[in-house]
């Protein structure tokens, strides 16, 4: 471990500084002139897919016919990429989670379980679908519901798996669990887009699967979501989800030059992706897994240094995550150094480094951006979610929370030396306290 000045003139190997950290006046790691890579980083064909979608006459699927649609060639591009036969593209990840549960056609007010630490949408979008979320805990290693964190008493119907960070949930342990006692798994890989168990990807083990193309997400289009799933009578079920009660006619059948028919076998809503978005995604797509050898390679540099540091551990992902998706990274302070919580490790090293560090959201459990109980129109599922979650306790998401501190996957996206001024920071974050 070398310490730098600025990021640029390295001390002797092996002497570790005294210095005041920089949050508190003292030398920066790394210099404020030396930047990290930007994000979102468009793909080289993006601005060319954007102008033929300007000039196309068609910015929406519901335009007339004419120039082939970019939404329907990035559903087959994603599809294709997440090994399953069909995606249904979204205008937001919280939508796609909303019409893969209503897809299950539960009835209202049923059980989905939900871990305890993730963002609000994935508890939200449950209440939107007329069901009722029940919080459980997560793995202490990799942050991402396991078996034995199931609460099977509740009468659940689905259980909303989700990966985070850049660690996968074990989806067929949770099917194994799920399945015999009717509870269907839908898997939100909104932070996972290529991540792979044993070869195979994120998205494509559950009943459905849910990404988000957000703008912080590694493959985005500014907003956007999908639904993927090998199951062509649900795809189509899905498609009027999001189109109000309309699908794909096929082309005989498209009536007036439209695209989509009035099938109206459910009642649907305008969730649709715009076709600005789907050419982003298009361009993206291509790029994504160049990006994430640079992320990956990056990852495994940064945890080969903090094995040297005490107290202090890269998030785990089970063996059998054979590729990694790093959308944030975890650095996990199981000894948090005297006198800091892991908001003040984060701001340290936001200061070393002049790139964010931050801990992770507070559990749902007691997350300021889950209040049912301020939408009258939730009262009924609002009553419920209150009864269901009186004495509940979620010590694994919070010691997460109260011990991890996250950075962007951008910060990956640059070089080895990059790595090395992490660790330095982390590092002298580490000593400074003692």
């Amino acid at each position: 471990m070398r310490y730098t000045d600025n990021g640029t003139t390295p001390r002797t190997a092996g002497v570790r500084t005294a210095d005041r950290l920089a949050v508190n006046g003292g030398i920066p790691i790394r210099s404020p002139e030396r930047t990290w890579p930007t994000w979102p980083i468009p793909a080289p064909d993006a601005p060319r897919l954007l102008e033929s979608v300007l000039t196309s006459g068609r910015w929406a699927i519901t335009s007339p016919s004419g120039a082939a649609l970019f939404e329907r060639r990035f559903a087959r591009m994603f599809a294709e990429y997440t090994g399953v036969r069909h995606c249904v593209p979204v205008d937001h990840g919280s939508s796609a989670l909303v019409i893969a549960l209503e897809s299950l056609r539960l009835a209202p007010g049923d059980v989905v379980l939900v871990p305890a630490l993730t963002w609000v949408a994935c508890a939200s979008a449950v209440l939107r679908a007329g069901l009722v979320p029940v919080l459980v805990d997560v793995d202490p290693q990799t942050g991402c519901v396991s078996p034995e964190h199931l609460d099977l008493a509740v009468g659940a119907k689905a259980l909303l798996a989700v990966h985070w960070a850049c660690a996968m949930a074990d989806i067929p342990a949770l099917l194994d669990v799920c399945t015999p006692r009717g509870i269907t798994v839908v898997e939100d890989a909104a932070q996972a887009h290529g991540a792979e168990w044993q070869g195979r990807p994120a998205g494509s083990f559950g009943h459905v699967g849910c990404f988000s193309m957000q703008h912080s997400k590694v493959l985005t289009g500014g907003e956007g979501g999908a639904v993927v799933t090998d199951d062509g009578e649900l795809a189509a079920l899905l498609q009027e989800l999001r189109a109000d009660s309309r699908r794909y006619a096929s082309a005989d059948a498209a009536p007036q030059g439209l695209e989509l028919e009035e099938s109206a076998t459910i009642m649907g809503a305008n969730l649709c992706m715009n076709e600005f978005s789907a050419a982003v995604l298009c361009a993206q797509l291509g790029a994504l897994d160049e990006q994430h050898k640079i992320r990956n390679d990056n990852y495994d540099v940064l945890a080969r240094l903090i094995e040297d540091i005490p107290g202090v551990r890269m998030l785990r992902r089970h063996p059998a995550q054979t590729k990694a998706s790093v959308y944030e990274a975890a650095l996990v302070f199981d000894e948090l150094p005297v006198g800091m919580t892991n908001a003040d490790v984060a701001e340290a090293l936001a200061a070393e480094l002049h790139t964010r560090f931050y801990p992770p959201r507070e559990p749902l459990a007691r997350s300021p951006l889950l209040q049912p109980w301020t939408k009258p129109s939730l009262a009924p599922l609002t009553e419920r979610f209150v009864a269901e979650h009186r004495g509940r306790r979620y010590p694994n998401a919070e010691y997460l929370a109260s011990h991890a501190v996250l950075t962007h996957h951008s910060t990956f996206l640059g070089v080895e030396e990059d790595m090395r001024h992490i660790a330095d920071a982390v590092d002298k974050v580490v000593r400074s306290a003692r």
